[in-house]
């Protein structure tokens, strides 16, 4: 066998030692610890009375959770991710961190708040310090792969940290751009990611891996973009959701198109949400088609699935279009389904009030990766066997385009929050489930500040360096901006 080159050992040494730095900073450094995390990592699982499951993590890109069958929407958007919801469960009211893609990654990479992980704007990477959910399993045997379909998951803003595998599912040209690329300047072509389709080659690149690399176990992360606007699903969706339509409306450049707009006439506002709906159905088509291919070839007999997604979509509730705006509920209440056959009880539906943060201790624990980390997430094992928990509110920010929002979310109310003085607003969630009548409170903005102030006071104790700014020249940037990259 050829000995690998030295510069390659040494840079994959210096890797693990990183990633084992990581993990000793959260233990405090001590030998026990190290003791811990060494056996917990490396051995958690192997003697249990199952063996580890295979992971599978799909967050879908601006997808509303009101608008798959599971949830309680008549159109036919989501016949498998219903099949997966009926045969494993699903949780109704489950809640992102924010209302856009780069953030939301961090918090369900990270189990923390935005506040805590300070990835929040467009300039910034994941600051190295920081475990994720791709770590984590590496470090106790899995093979890690991740595929992306949109820009903020490209590796230039940090969140490929962990990955064995990572692979752009974006336009071919943008398959080869590196971090070393993106920074360097290098010249980029290829079309808008708006304008980008991303599915089929997902199902490409993941059949392909299958093929070829795949390890036991293994955990597998899908980033899948194509509902994300502009909203260009085939003819056959077009017709599939709104057959009838005879309008002239385009939804080419949707975030400045005038033709979208509050004024938009009632039956083009009722086309723009069918493409929106037909872009899900592409989805979960493909979807079904990528965990056919993993079946096919035996990836799926001991294999546990989370369905997510980062953030919702606004069509007009509230004023807006589109995401990155507010944080009502058709921004941040997302899907959450979790499919383990003969392990968790099929068609089960849970009502608490659960967090995009939770995901990532969840799956650790479910194989039986276990280490001293102390992360605002929480493991849901308990609810998916049918056992109780203590109710925990929800904190949501949103920190770019100059805005400056907070929601605190419990199970009935939603505390709103613009800067950080009052007034505050306050929904009745059982009472006015669309937020559409505020009170106003001038004394309530307390629970906010003690959700932020334990935020921030957890990211000052695990000593997390600042999110690192993307470095980018005035030229490199506007390219990214007219691929998207740092569009919203």
């Amino acid at each position: 066998m050829r000995r690998p080159h030295r510069a390659a050992a040494d840079r994959e040494n210096l890797s693990r030692l990183v990633r084992l730095s990581k993990i000793l900073r959260y233990l405090g450094g001590s030998a026990r610890s190290a003791g811990f995390v060494g056996a917990a990592l490396l051995l958690a699982g192997c003697a249990g009375e199952q063996p580890r499951p295979d992971i599978i993590l799909v967050s879908i890109d601006s997808l509303r959770a009101d608008h798959l069958g599971c949830y309680g929407y008549r159109p036919e958007t989501s016949p498998f991710m219903d099949q997966l919801a009926a045969e494993g469960v699903r949780f109704e009211n489950a809640i992102s961190t924010t209302s856009w893609t780069l953030p939301s990654h961090a918090a369900l990479f990270s189990g923390l708040y935005d506040s805590t992980h300070g990835l929040t704007d467009d300039g910034q990477r994941l600051a190295q310090d920081v475990l994720t959910i791709a770590e984590v399993p590496r470090e106790g045997g899995y093979h890690t792969a991740g595929f992306f379909g949109g820009p903020f998951l490209h590796p230039t803003f940090g969140l490929d940290q962990g990955f064995d595998v990572y692979r752009s599912c974006m336009t071919a040209t943008m398959e080869a751009v590196s971090d070393d690329d993106v920074r360097q300047g290098l010249e980029l072509d290829g079309h808008p990611s708006h304008g980008d389709v991303t599915s089929p080659r997902t199902l490409e690149e993941v059949t392909l891996w299958a093929d070829t690399q795949v390890q036991r176990p293994f955990f597998l992360f899908l980033h899948l973009w194509d509902v994300h606007y502009d909203y260009i699903p085939p003819r056959e969706y077009v017709e599939l959701f709104d057959p009838d339509y005879d309008g002239d409306l385009t939804v080419e450049g949707f975030s400045t198109n005038p033709a979208i707009s509050q004024q938009m006439a009632r039956r083009d506002l009722e086309h723009l949400i069918a493409l929106y709906d037909g872009e899900i159905r592409f989805t979960d088509d493909h979807l079904r088609l990528i965990f056919d291919a993993l079946e096919s070839r035996g990836l799926l007999d001991n294999a546990l699935t989370v369905v997510t997604a980062d953030h919702g979509e606004e069509f007009f509730e509230h004023g807006g279009k589109g995401h990155r705006r507010t944080l009502f509920d058709e921004m941040i209440r997302v899907p959450m389904i979790v499919h383990w056959p003969g392990r968790v009880s099929a068609g089960s539906v849970i009502q608490d009030q659960v967090r995009l943060i939770d995901i990532m201790p969840t799956l650790a624990a479910a194989a039986g990766l276990e280490w001293d980390l102390e992360i605002q997430g929480r493991d849901l094992s308990p609810l998916l066997q049918g056992s109780s928990m203590p109710a925990v509110p929800s904190l949501s920010e949103l920190f770019v385009d100059g805005e400056s929002l907070r929601a605190l979310r419990t199970g009935d109310r939603k505390l709103l929050q613009k800067g950080a003085t009052v007034p505050s607003w306050l929904y009745q969630l059982d009472a006015d489930p669309r937020e559409m009548q505020p009170l106003l409170i001038n004394e309530i903005e307390g629970p906010v500040q003690t959700e932020l102030a334990k935020a921030l006071e957890l990211r000052a104790r695990l000593g997390l360096d600042q999110s690192a700014p993307v470095e980018l020249d005035d030229d490199l940037r506007e390219r990214l901006e007219a691929l998207g990259y740092l569009d919203n």
